[in-house]
């Protein structure tokens, strides 16, 4: 099960799974052709006889039904966006969380194998300024965060519990782009600022070195997340993420290289719940999950340009090769 399929990871996960050979139930709030970035890549997914999707939130019974006879949960629904989980935004993210809850309970009364959780780099808050480790203290600083964190610790504590069937992963995601993203996003919004010459919003100095992870890569460490064998009643909590850091300014330049026109930025002082900066050390997963992220920023940036420039007709990430670019960034 993949719950949030109709979504920007969840769609390149799903159709990654099928072509495994893996049969998917999809679940999501919003129906396939509710959102136009990832609607191609979802109409692929009935190309698979293995694929159906469920219309529900995760608290539906309707899901705890469906999860019978499941072997793994892959769950990604949830809010997302950071700058609105302030005031009475939190609510949507609050909603998450209790979802997660009751998806867990599921699990339990279905007897789920495995649960995989995505979480965010956003947990580490002023820890991400240096290199984040899965074993340094966290401390969000946004209610996003404090969700996320929130809906890993009680995958690990289901897990945990005394006469728990369950194993699980809980993988902190981070900054992530590629085909499908939300336009919202950082790096689709420089591709619009250079196309349309529309300033951007720079919040910060735009100097702190962040993570880059193209879909690909997160499809990949979840799949790995699943078939890692574990001992029903252990959990682990694992950082993914690509092999390049840069800054924003960096980013920038690389796509006013991809396309020709200068990203144009605007100061906009600092923003309430933006970390100093997300840098992933990768060695639990490559111990954990046998991860190494195979496609570099420069590559990534130039994939999603492409599928920018000429929209559905491209391959989906997960399709493309993963010949890693010479970026000259980490």
């Amino acid at each position: 099960m993949v719950t949030g399929v109709c979504g920007f990871i969840g769609s390149h996960l799903a159709l990654a799974l099928l072509r495994e050979g893996v049969a998917v139930i999809g679940v999501d709030t919003r129906p396939v052709n509710a959102c136009a970035r990832t609607a191609h890549q979802l109409r692929r997914l009935y190309d698979y006889s293995g694929f159906r999707i469920l219309t529900a939130g995760v608290e539906d019974p309707a899901v705890t039904g469906a999860l019978r006879g499941v072997d793994a949960v892959i769950h990604l629904a949830a809010a997302t966006d950071v700058a609105a989980s302030w005031g009475a935004g939190f609510s949507a993210h609050a909603a998450s969380v209790l979802g997660t809850q009751r998806l867990l309970d599921g699990c339990v009364q279905q007897q789920v194998p495995r649960v995989v959780v995505a979480s965010s780099s956003h947990v580490y808050g002023p820890a991400s300024a240096a290199i984040a480790r899965e074993d340094r203290p966290v401390e969000p600083t946004s209610p996003y965060g404090v969700a996320k964190l929130a809906a890993e610790g009680l995958a690990l504590a289901y897990a945990r519990r005394p006469g728990s069937t369950l194993s699980a992963v809980a993988l902190r995601f981070f900054t992530a782009f590629g085909p499908g993203c939300n336009p919202a996003m950082v790096v689709p919004r420089m591709f619009t600022a250079a196309r349309t010459g529309q300033p951007m919003p720079l919040f910060g100095d735009g100097s702190a070195l962040h993570t880059w992870t193209y879909v690909s890569d997160l499809v990949d460490a979840a799949m790995r997340a699943v078939e890692i064998p574990m001992e029903v009643g252990s959990a682990e909590v694992v950082n993914v993420a690509g092999a390049d850091q840069a800054s924003l300014i960096q980013v920038a330049d690389l796509i006013g290289e991809l396309t020709g026109r200068r990203v144009p930025l605007e100061p906009a002082g600092r923003r309430a719940g933006d970390a100093a900066g997300t840098r992933a050390d990768l060695t639990r997963a490559h111990q954990i999950l046998g991860f190494v992220p195979q496609v570099r920023l420069q590559d990534g940036l130039a994939r999603l340009w492409e599928h920018m420039s000429h929209g559905s007709n491209l391959r989906p990430a997960t399709e493309a090769s993963t010949a890693a670019a010479r970026s000259g960034i980490r």
